[in-house]
């Protein structure tokens, strides 16, 4: 399946990025540490089959005796079509090996990723066993960078504004500028900044925020928070606050960002850009912050299944789909007499129903299993037919 993302950013990316970098401050080209795989693709798709698993599965047994490596990922096409179209090809190419690759257990801290489109052909383009060659994701195992020393700090010049603190407020680590802090804060230090967080599913519910974009696709949630500060006006100096995201295991292939209301729905908000750490253990993001409000910060839970719910009750006017882990919400669209739901993976999903009652009344946690049971645990059936049975579960 193809991943539809800017334009401008892949066009930046094919052009200004070299494949291997050299090693910052060395002058050098990192040193390849094993032969390079090359994964191939039918023509204009970006699904790995049986044989290209293998070689990644391989792949994953040889690195295991390697203690210090990158892994490089390049997506490629040939010529066939223009080169907006064959950028995002290669990036859904690269994305479908990374995706492989950390599903069957690799680091993905040690893999980076690179699209070119149609720019860097191995082979001829003029016929069709040479283009065959170039519909691929290069991976190459490169040494580990060695780290570069960071330069010592300049000391801090006492009783001047041009440089920042950080205050801890519950879970949350905010930073901004030490006089602008101190002006906003000197009657009431320890109230003066108040930070909060929703992150379960039945509190983003009641938040009242939208839970959808505009063509009717859920949510991954990361979480909602709200930046409170004495005087409630905007910053002249930059501030960010930093929280650890739970159960980050759950989000490692989340693509989290800031989003902005938009009518009644959701969408990408360009002007916050948000900064995602991750370690082994634990992840956090860091939201810069220009004025006191609410940052809701989530992805598109994707759209690649469709599910139908028979309403045999008629009584429901919002069908959801949820998980608690990650936090997922994703609405179904009524038409006719039924709902679709589009998703891409949900586990251990729950059903949530609003009833078309006076008092929008929402029945939680309803059980898939036992409206339908699946086959598989964990998924989703195709279809599924909503009884008066079970929304007394709740």
């Amino acid at each position: 399946m193809i991943r539809f993302t800017g334009i401008a950013m892949l066009l930046a990316m094919a052009l200004n990025t070299p494949g291997l970098k050299a090693q910052a401050g060395s002058g050098k080209q990192p040193k390849e540490i094993a032969p390079a795989v090359q994964i191939y693709f039918d023509k204009n798709k970006s699904n790995l089959n049986k044989g290209e698993k293998s070689k990644l599965d391989k792949l994953k047994e040889d690195l295991a005796s390697k203690k210090e490596y990158k892994v490089v990922l390049t997506g490629h096409t040939d010529s066939i079509g223009n080169d907006a179209f064959n950028l995002e090809l290669s990036e859904s190419r690269v994305e479908e090996v990374y995706e492989y690759l950390a599903g069957i257990g690799m680091d993905t801290g040690v893999i980076t990723r690179y699209y070119y489109g149609r720019s860097r052909p191995r082979e001829g383009n003029d016929q069709e066993e040479k283009r065959a060659k170039n519909r691929r994701v290069e991976i190459t195992i490169i040494e580990k960078p060695k780290p570069v020393e960071k330069p010592k700090p300049k000391p801090v010049v006492k009783d001047t504004c041009n440089y920042d603190t950080a205050v801890v407020v519950g879970e949350f680590s905010v930073k901004m500028n030490v006089c602008e802090y101190k002006n906003r804060c000197r009657k009431d230090p320890k109230n003066c900044i108040e930070v909060s967080k929703i992150a379960s599913v039945d509190e983003i519910f009641q938040s009242g925020v939208p839970l959808k974009t505009a063509k009717g696709e859920g949510f991954v949630w990361g979480a909602i928070c709200e930046f409170k500060i004495a005087g409630d006006s905007c910053f002249k100096h930059p501030v960010s606050m930093q929280v650890a995201i739970d159960d980050p295991e759950a989000y490692k292939r989340a693509r989290l960002m800031a989003q902005k209301t938009k009518g009644e729905s959701l969408e990408p908000d360009k002007n916050t850009k948000v900064t995602i750490s991750k370690t082994k253990s634990d992840m956090k993001i860091s939201i810069p912050v220009k004025c006191p409000g609410n940052f809701m910060i989530a992805s598109n839970a994707g759209k690649s299944k469709i599910t139908k719910f028979k309403d045999k009750t008629g009584k429901i006017a919002e069908i959801y789909v949820v998980s608690n882990s990650p936090i997922t919400i994703i609405p179904a669209t009524k038409k006719g007499k039924n709902w679709y739901l589009n998703y891409a993976n949900v586990p251990d999903a729950k059903l949530y129903v609003k009833l078309n009652d006076d008092d929008g009344t929402m029945i939680s946690d309803i059980d898939l299993n036992k409206v339908r049971k699946s086959k598989v645990k964990g998924e989703l059936r195709k279809k599924y037919k909503v009884k008066p049975k079970h929304l007394k579960q709740s």
